[in-house]
């Protein structure tokens, strides 16, 4: 696993350098990729970001929550996650990603909790820490027994009825193998996880209020046991 999460970060790291020279990565994609069933809609769709309505209104962030985005990318600057009434905290396993958003922060005077290299399952805070959480395009990339590990920092991190929404792959839907191909693509492969193994991992931390099971990636809400 270890090899993996290396792989995932430097992918993301590229990621970073190319916006920061102003490459668009999608250029990059091949046209037998660009060709393939929905993938105009897969990397079009706002609903697999941590800042879909959806995310929002389960989560209903208050002035004096914590909210920690798992896996943050770029999401600060992207969407704004900072004018929510809680305090971001970003973590991600790319070291150039964290850069350039300590840059944005710093460049456009913004207020949050902070931002921080690392792996989720070794979260620099204190125990029942967060009010919320995301945790959006993550673990796809984990294998199962790594994802027990993640799952099971996340419950120390959150306070007891912590909401937070976290997805994986959607095995069932019509575009996974574009998503896998074009993750492939990227330098970021996908590790297949069956929907009942994660379900049973994550009841046993959690409780689950909701599951959309619509779109290409599964996103559930729950709520720390």
């Amino acid at each position: 696993m270890n090899e993996q999460l290396l792989r995932i970060g430097k992918a993301y790291d590229l990621t970073a350098a190319q916006f920061a020279a102003g490459i668009e990565p999608r250029d990059s994609v091949p046209g037998e990729i660009k060709i393939l069933p929905g993938y105009d809609e897969l990397v079009e769709d706002e609903w697999c970001s941590s800042a879909a309505p959806d995310i929002k209104e389960y989560l209903d962030p208050k002035e004096g929550m914590c909210y920690l985005d798992a896996g943050c990318c770029a999401n600060l600057a992207n969407y704004r996650l900072h004018v929510w009434p809680s305090v971001y905290y970003g973590v991600d396993i790319s070291p150039a990603l964290i850069g350039a958003m300590r840059a944005y922060v710093e460049k456009h005077r913004i207020s949050i909790g902070g931002l921080y290299h690392t792996d989720i399952t070794s979260l620099p805070f204190g125990d029942e820490y967060f009010d919320i959480a995301t945790v959006i395009g993550v673990l796809e990339y984990y294998t199962l027994e790594y994802t027990t590990y993640a799952l099971k920092e996340l419950c120390r991190a959150l306070k007891q009825n912590a909401k937070m929404v976290v997805d994986i792959a959607n095995l069932e839907h019509p575009y996974v193998d574009t998503m896998f191909r074009l993750e492939e693509h990227y330098g970021r492969p996908l590790i297949h996880k069956e929907r009942n193994s994660f379900e049973s991992l994550l009841k046993t931390a959690f409780i689950t209020d909701n599951i959309d099971d619509s779109r290409v990636m599964l996103k559930y809400f729950v709520r720390r046991r």
